[in-house]
């Protein structure tokens, strides 16, 4: 099987995306639903540079993951895509009314997209990896998080049943993540310590990725990680000391960014530039 890491588990949009001046990041941007035609505003990104990622694949840097995506005040439907095909609007609008897509309002837009790709029969990889972004977005609510997470981990072990290649890989990987997040450490370790026998997991970077997670399940540990913290666990010390020096210079630097991006001359630049839009 072919070993390379999804870095980028977006969905294909189709928004256009100019190039953003120095300060600008998102860019409110007049939307039509197209389920109940409400029209509305929606704030998206510009563009950023993602400077790391973590083991659940949420880039990190200047920009917040995951994208945003316009989400219809009126109706709650997350518009994933544009055009979208008669047919499946038609299947969107009847599952936008549905009562299970109503209990799903007070989630975040990626859960929501997570209803709807299920039910649209999208396929399991693309219904887990946006569990897993609804995850990022609800990190700071500990029952959303761990049921995003759930929901992400069943779709994921679906997909390493049914799914081939690079998906295949990526969803056995994610599987030991999800595990050990979800504190499930002993089921996680098990799972693991299979994936050491299996070809695609021997002597890559997969390979470190499973063991530095067999780590962690041997600490009880279940926070985030970076793969910085999985590269800095194969480094010699030296190494290692460089690569510290390297990151807190890259943070001075991007706390300097945030803080001009905040300054008052910035924020009527932003203004100024919505007016303009």
């Amino acid at each position: 099987m072919a070993n390379t890491l999804i870095l980028f588990l977006g969905l294909t949009f189709t928004f256009a995306s100019a190039a953003r001046p120095p300060v600008a990041r998102f860019a409110d941007k007049e939307m039509v639903c197209p389920v109940c035609e409400k029209t509305f505003y929606a704030r998206l990104d510009l563009s950023g540079a993602e400077s790391e990622m973590r083991l659940d694949l949420k880039p990190l840097g200047v920009v917040s993951w995951p994208w945003l995506l316009p989400d219809c005040p009126k109706c709650g439907f997350v518009i994933y895509k544009l055009p979208l095909p008669a047919a499946e609007l038609a299947k969107c609008k009847q599952l936008v009314a549905s009562e299970e897509y109503k209990k799903g309002l007070p989630h975040s837009s990626y859960y929501r997209v997570g209803l709807l790709f299920d039910r649209l029969g999208k396929g399991d990889y693309a219904v887990a990896t946006s569990f897993l972004k609804a995850s990022w977005q609800e990190e700071n609510s500990p029952a959303k998080l761990k049921e995003d997470q759930e929901l992400s981990l069943k779709y994921f072990t679906a997909c390493s049943q049914s799914c081939v290649s690079d998906e295949k890989e990526n969803s056995l990987l994610l599987m030991g993540e999800l595990l050990r997040r979800l504190g499930r450490f002993e089921e996680a370790k098990a799972h693991l310590v299979k994936l050491q026998g299996m070809k695609g997991f021997q002597k890559n970077f997969f390979a470190d990725i499973v063991e530095y997670q067999l780590r962690q399940c041997a600490r009880k540990d279940s926070s985030p990680h970076e793969m910085e913290d999985v590269r800095d666990f194969k480094r010699s010390l030296p190494d290692w000391i460089k690569n510290r020096l390297r990151k807190i210079y890259r943070a001075v630097l991007e706390a300097g960014d945030r803080e001009t991006e905040d300054s008052p001359l910035s924020r009527s630049a932003d203004q100024a530039g919505a007016a303009a839009r």
